[in-house]
This record gives C-alpha cells, structure tokens and sequence, in this order.
C-alpha cells in the first residue's frame, strides 16, 4: 500500500478544519479578554469564542493523540521512490514537530486554565467543552495569577509553541502546493479526500 488510508486522511483534514477554527477563535478570546470587565457585547463574544478555543483544542488533543496511537500500530506507507532523501528527512522531522505539537499546544492551553485558581480580580477560571463548564477536570494544580509555576508558565509555553507550530503549518503546506503544482508528484494526491493517490 503506497497510500495513506482512510482513517489517516479523515484524522488529518478533520484536524486542519479544526485548526482553522481554533486559532482565531483564540486569537478574538485573547483580543477580547480586556473590553470583556467594561463590554457586556463584547463578553458575549469573548465567551463564545472561549467556549470555541476551549472545545476545539481538547478535540484537537484527543485526535492527536488517536493519530500517534495509529501511527504505533500501523507504519507509514513507503516513500515515493522519486522523493530524493534530503526531502525525505525533512518531511519526517516536519512531521514529527507537527505531531508532537498538536499535543503539546493543547495540553499546555488546558494545563494553563488548570493552574489557574478563581480570583476577586479575574473571577473565574472556566474550562469550556461544547458550551459547557465544568465537565472537563483541571489537571494541575490551581495557584494565584502571579505565580511563576503556573498560569504564567503553562501560557507562554502556549503561546510560544503556538507559534512554532503555525511556522511548521506554512512549511507543510507550502510543501504540499510545490510538490502538486511544481514537482507535480503523488505525495499531495495520497492525501487528498477520496484521492487514489
């Protein structure tokens, strides 16, 4: 089998969908967390966005997660023979960050909310999942804001691993165009949606 089969390819258009939602709807409840205390509007949006951001990125952990468990148990198809190996080598190391950050990003989103404790000052921490708060658990402990063991440090590493991850997106998807409308090889086709490969 040369090809990727179906379960690969639904795990990986269902995860770039969801990807698409979930980085602005994180980028409008970032934006909107400030106005949110002055706004009642723009609260609603600032939820509705959370809520979005919250559930999409614990859909994203649990498909990631279903991918690598799939990749332990059935290896990738061969290489195209074509595919010189420098572009071999960088594709698997593309790969392997992309699959390990579709992990990382999400846990340290939700280990982030976890560790961040109710306060006076921000009210509550809320965990969203499907407009719903409360049915997904923290999963470190709850300290104050100020707390270098905490919020602080589970949110940066959010945000920087965020951005890494977008920068191997543009790589892969720019890969992805060069090899389809440039190199004019499978390696797009044996992923599309109902392809043939």
């Amino acid at each position: 089998m040369n090809r990727w089969d179906g379960v690969v390819k639904t795990l990986h258009w269902t995860l770039a969908f969801l990807i698409l939602v979930e980085v602005p709807a994180g980028f409008v409840m970032t934006w909107t967390y400030g106005p949110s205390f002055k706004d009642a509007h723009v609260l609603d949006l600032h939820i509705l966005a959370s809520q979005i951001h919250h559930t999409t990125g614990l859909i994203v952990l649990a498909g990631a997660l279903v991918w690598l468990t799939r990749r332990a148990m059935r290896p990738r198809p061969p290489w195209d023979a074509s595919l010189p190996a420098a572009q071999r080598v960088a594709a698997t190391v593309v790969h392997v960050g992309l699959l390990l950050l579709l992990v990382v990003v999400p846990w340290s989103g939700w280990t982030a909310l976890s560790s961040l404790e109710d306060s006076a000052a921000y009210g509550p921490t809320h965990i969203w999942f499907f407009g719903t708060d409360g049915l997904v658990p923290r999963i470190w402990t709850p300290l104050p804001f100020s707390d270098p063991t905490g919020y602080r440090r589970f949110g940066g590493l959010h945000i920087w691993t965020l951005w890494a991850g977008l920068a191997l997106v543009a790589m892969h998807v720019a890969s992805a165009l060069w090899h389809h409308f440039a190199s004019k090889d499978r390696v797009l086709r044996r992923m599309w949606p109902l392809g043939d490969g």
